[in-house]
């Protein structure tokens, strides 16, 4: 006698193939939404990173230029521009050290912190990526308010860094 013919095939149902492909799908998506979600947070890291130092250069440049300024600075009228008179050889904001007395003139042009000593040399360039810059002046405090490039809304117009003519506070206390 011959054997029984048998009529059962070895694979996958359709219906099985298709839940294979839902279930590979739905892991995909959600893959794809867990990269989508990191690269967003790593660009607004990195936004924020940027506007911190931003904000950590201006502090630094104006607290030296406050600091050892030897009279009152000058707020211009539109508040867009602070000059800062300097003694001598000291340090100034284009890194070098003037034989002569001379005046910093800080300003913002087409995004980049820009500062003047007034040697003919022309403004120099310090910090690119700032939206918004104005200052003020009160009583020995200098008022300097920057805005980033990418700053988070939620920080308005900006962030304000006051810093004491310390020199002068000083020279007026011991007159």
């Amino acid at each position: 006698m011959a054997a029984p013919f048998s009529t059962r095939q070895s694979g996958y149902t359709l219906l099985e193939m298709l839940v294979a492909m839902a279930a590979g799908l739905f892991l995909l998506a959600g893959v794809a939404m867990s990269y989508s979600a990191i690269k967003n947070t790593v660009r607004t890291t990195q936004e924020l990173s940027d506007a911190q130092e931003v904000i950590r250069y201006t502090s630094q440049v104006f607290t030296r230029s406050t600091k050892q300024t030897k009279a009152l600075p000058v707020v211009s009228a539109d508040t867009l521009t602070i000059q800062f008179e300097q003694y001598a050889n000291v340090l100034s904001c284009q890194g070098t050290t003037p034989a002569a007395d001379y005046i910093e003139t800080y300003t913002l042009a087409n995004g980049f912190l820009t500062c003047d000593i007034g040697d003919g040399g022309g403004a120099v360039q310090l910090l690119k990526g700032v939206e918004a810059l104005s200052f003020g002046f009160n009583n020995y405090l200098v008022s300097v308010l920057v805005k980033p490039d990418h700053m988070p809304s939620h920080f308005g117009t900006g962030l304000q860094i006051d810093i004491a003519t310390t020199q002068l506070i000083l020279i007026e206390a011991f007159k």
